[in-house]
Order: structure tokens, then sequence, then C-alpha cells
């Protein structure tokens, strides 16, 4: 299995860990695949993620089919083979095409330094999980009570995916969440409101995150990079391993209802 299929898989275990606590989702899964109804209107919430396979085209239709059913919008990251191979049948189910989304990987032997010292606690318990909370709706500009049914749920001590707080005193100014399987983990949901952004805090939040993870055993990371990430990453040492293509299904009304996905 080449690095990019190898990382759809963790790609996938990393949705099933952000979504697998959200009331009242339905989730349908195979080793390389993965599709998460959240039931919201906003496409962002309700995604495949489809790596190459025999079983990738039966996949891609019943997920389709089950989004129409639902009248719900669908986003679909899919590997570049996967794509190669299934544009035509995505076409043909309604999908359009919406570019591309960098898969990017910091590996074993890139070097992590902290930028700054800063104040960082892991979100658990009511309070630090709403201001993770928070912190992630004012970044995403996403109703805060969607942020309360779909992420804040998710945030638990026994949960696969671990979210980081990072402080300027004692005012909340960025949250990240690591998705950990083996030596690698997952970066995601990089929440740095407007109003903070381009002082570091950021930075210094993920640079100080990795290096915990590093002392615990991680040795590569990955992660799907926004626009207004991409700098970032790139600065830190993140590679693209490949531009995954983007697909979209509009919901039952016609609309592709996505909201802003950045924030770092």
């Amino acid at each position: 299995m080449d690095e990019t299929e190898e990382l759809i898989c963790l790609c996938v275990r990393a949705l099933v860990a952000q979504m697998g606590d959200v009331p009242g989702v339905e989730m349908h899964l195979t080793r390389n695949a993965v599709l998460g109804l959240t039931g919201d209107p906003s496409a962002d919430f309700n995604r495949l993620t489809l790596g190459a396979g025999p079983e990738a085209e039966a996949f891609l239709i019943r997920s389709v089919a089950r989004a129409r059913e639902r009248g719900l919008p669908l986003v679909a990251v899919m590997s570049p083979r996967a794509a190669d191979a299934l544009a035509p049948v995505a076409a043909e189910l309604g999908l359009t095409a919406a570019g591309t989304s960098p898969l990017m990987v910091l590996r074993a032997g890139t070097p992590v330094t902290p930028s700054r010292p800063v104040r960082i606690t892991r979100a658990l318990g009511r309070e630090l999980t709403a201001i993770a909370g928070d912190l992630a709706a004012a970044a995403f500009e996403t109703p805060r009570e969607v942020i309360a049914r779909l992420i804040d749920v998710c945030v638990t001590e026994t949960a696969g995916i671990e979210t980081w707080i990072a402080w300027d005193d004692d005012l909340p100014i960025s949250a990240v969440s690591v998705t950990p399987t083996g030596n690698t983990a997952g970066i995601s949901l990089m929440a740095t409101p407007p109003e903070h952004q381009r002082k570091g805090m950021g930075r210094a939040l993920l640079t100080q995150v990795m290096a915990d993870y590093r002392r615990r055993g991680v040795s590569r990371f990955h992660l799907g990079a926004s626009e207004a990430g991409l700098r970032l990453y790139q600065s830190l040492g993140f590679e693209t391993v490949a531009d995954l293509p983007v697909w979209l299904l509009a919901d039952a009304d016609g609309a592709n209802t996505g909201r802003k996905r950045g924030g770092g």
C-alpha cells in the first residue's frame, strides 16, 4: 500500500473518532472508506472519505444514495487513485468537483521545536469542553449550538480524539485536536478565532502539542490543510503527499451548504 492510501485509512479512523459519539450519527465504514452523516444541513458535517479498492465504486454509490434518501448535502474526499477511477461515476451520481485538499505529512525525521512556551490544557470536563467549543464555533463561523451537538460531545477522556487549548494568561486563544494511532497522529480542528490570529498562538500550540506527542512515541503527523492553514503547516515542515480531489453533493433543495473550515 502506498503512503497516500495508508494515510486515507488513518483518516477513516480519525473521522470515526471525530463523529462516533455524535447523537444520531449514521456511519458506514470499511478499512479504507467511511461515510458519516450527522443530519446537519451543512455538508461539512456529512462526509465521505474514500480510498482506492475493488469495493470503492459500490461504496460511493451506496453513500450518495443514502445521502439523497436523507436529503443531506455531502462532502466526498477521495484518494487520487480512487478519483481517477471513479470521476465518471461521481459525475453521473450528481457530485460536483470542488477542487482539492492537500494531504500533508510531517515525517519522523523532521524536527519539532516549540516556537515559544505556552500554557496548554487538555479539554476535559464540562467547562474546558465548552471553551474548546467556543473557540471552534468562532474560528469556523459555525453556530454554537451546532458545535455543541456535533463536536463538544466527542471531547471525552475515552474518545479516540484528544483536544488541547492554548492560553494567554487566563484567556483561551486557540484549540487543536489530535487523533493518535500507533506512531502516527492526525491533526484536525485547528481553531483560532479571527481576533487572535497572526499572533503566533496557533503555531505555539501546535508545535508544543506535537513535541509532547513525540515524547509519547508519535513520530509522524498528518492533516488535511485548509487554505488558511497551508502556509503555517509548510513552515513547520509538513509536506504535501497528495492533493485529494473533493466532490460536493447538493442537499434536497439543490444547495451545497458548507461553512468555513479554517482558523489556524
